[in-house]
Parts: structure tokens; sequence; C-alpha cells
């Protein structure tokens, strides 16, 4: 009986940290591309600091930034200043979990309400937005990779359509300058109607 107690116990650890180590994985991928597709749409978009999207606070300094002109009216905060406040917020209600498993909810709850501006952005529609970030509770944050990837794909599009790849050298310094001898900066994403609308 002895070594059979052994034997099930080590069955049970091997299994205990197989699946561990599955989820260290899975959380892992989750991290980096969320991360990346995160930081192609706060680049194109020029969010500030747009590499703060791989770490794990930064997400909602980023997210925070898309609330200006799709949530709040355009202009009417800084964004930088509403993604810090999503940030301090996110890192408050964070550190007041009292558990593992809130710590997890909470992270997942905050990033979610963080990346409505940038779900809104995409569909237009703040209430689709809310339901896509609760959408992304519901699958552990999948869904926002996903919606994440098709929104930098369909910036990426819009910009390269409005702007040819000659524009983009001219405007990076390679080009023309006007009569006064200034160079052109880059061009500013053609965003969606949105932005400018009064709320």
């Amino acid at each position: 009986m002895g070594w059979e107690f052994i034997a099930l116990f080590f069955g049970a650890a091997a299994l205990g940290i197989f699946i561990l180590f599955a989820i260290f994985i899975i959380g892992l991928l989750k991290w980096l591309l969320q991360g990346y597709f995160l930081f192609r749409v706060a680049e194109i978009k020029s969010y500030h600091l747009p590499w703060l999207s791989f770490i794990p606070f930064g997400t909602f300094y980023i997210g925070g930034q898309g609330y200006d002109g799709n949530i709040l009216k355009k202009g009417s905060f800084d964004p930088k200043h509403i993604g810090l406040a999503f940030a301090i917020t996110g890192l408050v209600l964070y550190l007041m979990g009292l558990s593992i498993g809130d710590l997890v909810i909470t992270y997942l709850l905050m990033e979610s309400i963080a990346f409505i501006g940038i779900f809104t952005a995409y569909v237009k529609q703040p209430v689709i937005a809310v339901l896509l970030a609760l959408l992304n509770v519901v699958t552990a944050g999948i869904a926002a990779i996903v919606i994440l990837f098709l929104y930098s794909r369909k910036l990426k599009e819009e910009f390269n359509g409005k702007y040819g790849e000659d524009d983009l050298a001219d405007a990076a310094g390679y080009g023309s300058t006007d009569a006064d001898g200034h160079t052109d900066s880059r061009p500013s994403h053609p965003n969606d109607p949105n932005l400018n609308r009064d709320i």
C-alpha cells in the first residue's frame, strides 16, 4: 500500500506540474500576442509610450488613452492623464484583491474597462464596445487579442491607403520641404469621424 500511495502522489504531482506549465505557456502567449497587437494600435494611433503595451499595468495606460475622442469628447482631457488614471486605479484595485482569484479577476475586469475606448474606436458603437469588453472578461482576455488584431489591420490598411510609401518617406524627412525650409512631419492617422464628435 505504501508504494501505491507514493506512485499516486507522484502521478498527481506530475499532472499538477503539467497543468501549471500549460497555464503558464497559454498566459505567456496571451500576454505576447495582446501586447504586440496593442503596441501596433498604439503606434499607428500615436499614443504616448506605446511600448507600455507589453507591461501589465501599461496596458491600462494605453487603453485609457483610447477614451479620448471615442468615449470622451476629443481634447476634453489629456489622453496621457486618462491613461494614468486608469493605470493608477487598476494598480490600487489590484493591490486591494483578497486572494489570487480576486487579483486575476480584478485585473481582467480593469483591463476590459480600459479597452472600451479602443473597442469603441474599432466598432464605432459604445454599447457594442461594452459588450465586447464583457466578452473579453468571459473569454479571459482572448477576445481582446482578436479585436486588437483586427483593429490593427484596419488601421494599417487605412493609413497605408491614405498615405503611400512616398508620402511617408517625404514626411520622415527623406523628401520635400516647404518654401520656408520646414520638413513635413509624419501625417497623423486619419481616424474615424467619431473622434471629433460632440458628446
